[in-house]
């Protein structure tokens, strides 16, 4: 079995970093509680999140976007008092490059509510 390790990689040129051609990581994810006083559980560039409405969030990246043409998607759930799972659908309200706005939106009413669970995945060009 073979093993590499590095601190760094660089062109070939010896000057600049390698630049992945055939991938695409996601440069911001987050995993947030949001019931109650909200919190980030887990994140990868998100400096913050607020609770603008109920069911409705505004993440904020710690670095921005190039763009507004990054992607997001993302699913929540919420158990309900009878022990059954009642699936959401993720909305994204309006994008801005440092920020994300996302609505939580019961699959079987339409009704935008608080969730107790919201994972949201953005892929995109940071700035």
């Amino acid at each position: 079995m073979s093993e590499l390790r590095a601190d760094t990689i660089t062109a070939s040129d010896g000057s600049s970093p390698v630049t992945l051609t055939k991938q695409n990581a996601a440069k911001a994810w987050v995993n947030l509680n949001g019931t109650g006083t909200i919190a980030i559980s887990d994140s990868l560039n998100h400096s913050s999140a607020t609770d603008s409405a109920t069911g409705k969030y505004v993440f904020n990246f710690t670095n921005s976007f190039g763009n507004t043409s990054y992607v997001s998607s993302g699913l929540n759930n919420q158990v309900s008092p009878s022990g059954n799972y009642n699936r959401y659908a993720s909305l994204n309200g309006a994008l801005s490059a440092s920020s994300l706005n996302c609505w939580s939106v019961r699959g079987d009413t339409a009704a935008i509510e608080d969730t107790q669970s919201l994972q949201v995945a953005s892929h995109g060009d940071l700035a």
